[in-house]
This record gives C-alpha cells, sequence and structure tokens, in this order.
C-alpha cells in the first residue's frame, strides 16, 4: 500500500471525526492497521503535515491536529478576511451562468446538508461563489484554513446540528449574487463565518481554551 493511499485513508479518518484533535498517531499502530512498514506510514504522515491535518514533532511523533480557542478564532478571523475579499472580487465578474452554477451548487448543498456529505456539499457551494474571482491560490488557501475547521467541527459534532440556519444564510449568498450585491453578500458571509465560529466554540470541550 502506498504512502498516498495511507495518507488519503487517514485524512478520511480525520475529517469525518473518528481520529480526533489531539489523538497520537503512533507509526508502529499504524503500520499494523495498513499491513505496511513504517516507511510509507512516515511518507504519509509527512504527507498530512504538509497538509495542515497532523503535528509532526521529533522524537515524539505524530498526531492530529488540535486547536485551542483562541487559535480557532484566529483561523476564522482569516478566513473572514480572505472568503470575503475573494467573494468581492467574484460578484463583479459573475455572468448569468456563474449564477446558474451557484444555484445548482446550492441544489446540491441542500440535499447533502443533512447527510455525512454535508463538508462536501457546503465546500462546493462556496467553490461556486468564489470561483468567478480566478484567484487559485487564494482558494488553496481557503481551503486549507476550512479544513482545519472541518477537523474540529467533525469532532464536536456542532455545526451540522445549525443545518437550518447555515442553509438559509447560503439562500442569502446566492441572493446577494443574483442582485450582484457585493455589500449585501459580504455582509451576510461575515455573519455566516462568525456564528460558525461561535458554534464550534460552544460544543469545544474547555479544556482546549473556550
Amino acid at each position: 500500500m502506498s504512502a498516498e493511499t495511507i495518507a488519503a485513508a487517514l485524512t478520511r479518518d480525520i475529517t469525518t471525526g473518528l481520529l480526533t484533535p489531539g489523538t497520537d498517531l503512533l507509526q508502529v499502530d499504524l503500520a499494523a492497521r495498513f499491513q505496511v512498514s513504517r516507511i510509507p506510514i512516515r511518507d504519509a504522515l509527512q504527507r498530512l503535515a504538509a497538509d495542515g491535518l497532523v503535528t509532526v514533532t521529533p522524537n515524539r511523533g505524530a498526531r492530529v491536529v488540535r486547536l485551542n480557542a483562541d487559535e480557532i478564532r484566529e483561523v476564522y478571523d482569516l478566513r473572514i478576511l480572505l472568503e470575503g475579499d475573494l467573494l468581492a472580487r467574484a460578484i463583479p465578474k459573475m455572468t448569468d451562468q456563474d449564477v446558474m452554477k451557484i444555484e445548482t451548487a446550492l441544489e446540491r448543498s441542500n440535499l447533502d446538508a443533512r447527510t455525512d456529505r454535508w463538508a462536501e456539499g457546503d465546500w462546493h457551494f462556496h467553490t461556486a461563489l468564489y470561483a468567478p474571482a480566478a484567484r487559485p491560490r487564494q482558494m488553496d488557501l481557503i481551503h486549507s484554513l476550512r479544513r482545519t475547521c472541518q477537523i474540529h467541527i467533525a469532532a464536536y459534532r456542532k455545526l451540522p446540528d445549525q443545518t437550518a440556519r447555515w442553509l438559509e444564510d447560503h439562500g442569502a449568498l446566492v441572493d446577494g449574487c443574483r442582485a450582484r450585491d457585493t455589500d449585501y453578500a459580504k455582509r451576510v458571509l461575515q455573519l455566516h463565518l462568525r456564528a460558525a465560529c461561535q458554534a464550534l466554540l460552544n460544543a469545544m470541550p474547555q479544556d482546549t481554551g473556550a
């Protein structure tokens, strides 16, 4: 089994909450699980570290990334800045075809919202929102930050409980795009992300610093 395959399996475990924040990832245990030597395990963990999913400490091994409350707030502050900027750049460039793609992505997100594919549907929707800006590096940064949030959301299983609220926000974002109202859409997005941040902080156990 290749390091890439192992990394993909561990990524699924981390982003779905099977491996929770702070979980130690021991090479000997992982080698037994995947029935390989430690070499592909070590390479897989390095891949996960590069993706920001685990932290690797020399002589101490690897563990799933675990953020405290202040770090969660910082991540969401960065998301508000980067996603708000990307949306503001995208709306003036949106064609009617772009809006149709966003509406289709909204329909998919609504269908996925109450399933275990909710995060995938949510990212598909936000990708459609930001795509007209044509800024792939900024999109990659946003994706990385969102995945960090997803690790903790999956572990504490909070945001899916707020599904109705998030879907209303998505609908309002689409309304802003149809009207090409950048200020309104940015305001909705900011409130959407701040509410998501607070919901996650409320769900985090006290020993994480919340």
